[in-house]
């Protein structure tokens, strides 16, 4: 029922917006595999993640084959949360990172192990943009895309922030691209 829920969904979002793109929203999951029906089949917390993300990715490309993907990084970070231990999720999260189709791009946020987490990534193949500042320093942003210089895939970076301040985002970019 949740599939076909979202693909009334992305129906509905096609009809009123024609996006470009959908950014997936699979992100800072505290609580997974512990139903009897995630049980059942014994797969592991990682492996029902690449298979939801897996369905969700046909669901948008049943209503759109051309529309663009993105989804957050870290549920399928083996350097940030797609791992054993994770809050409350019953099992390892490893492998949900095999869901992901290769035209995915990530939205990192794994700034505290970007050097192992950019690589991970574009060793895949998969284009990411680097979502920095967090309300911290926006000048951090440049050490970020310094460590990614030189690895594929690298598209940008994104002002991210939650307290709605954007008194720094000038700043930011200057960081980011140099002086206006």
């Amino acid at each position: 029922k949740v599939f076909s829920l979202l693909e009334q969904q992305v129906r509905n979002v096609e009809k009123h917006f024609q996006p470009r793109t959908y950014f997936l929203s699979h992100d800072e999951i505290r609580v997974a595999g512990w139903c009897g029906s995630c049980r059942r089949e014994g797969r592991s917390a990682g492996e029902l993640l690449a298979e939801n993300m897996r369905r969700c990715v046909e669901v948008i490309r049943s209503v759109n084959p051309k529309a663009e993907l993105c989804v957050w990084s870290d549920m399928f970070d083996p350097h940030h949360n797609a791992r054993s231990g994770f809050y409350l999720v019953n099992g390892d999260l490893a492998g949900s990172w095999e869901g992901l189709p290769p035209e995915m791009t990530l939205i990192n946020w794994n700034h505290g192990a970007a050097a192992k987490s950019l690589p991970f990534f574009a060793e895949r193949g998969h284009r990411q943009v680097l979502s920095g500042f967090y309300d911290g320093d926006p000048k951090s942003i440049g050490r970020w895309l310094e460590t990614g210089r030189g690895l594929s895939g690298i598209e940008g970076a994104m002002y991210t922030t939650w307290r709605n301040d954007f008194t720094q985002l000038e700043a930011f970019a200057e960081a980011a691209w140099g002086a206006p």
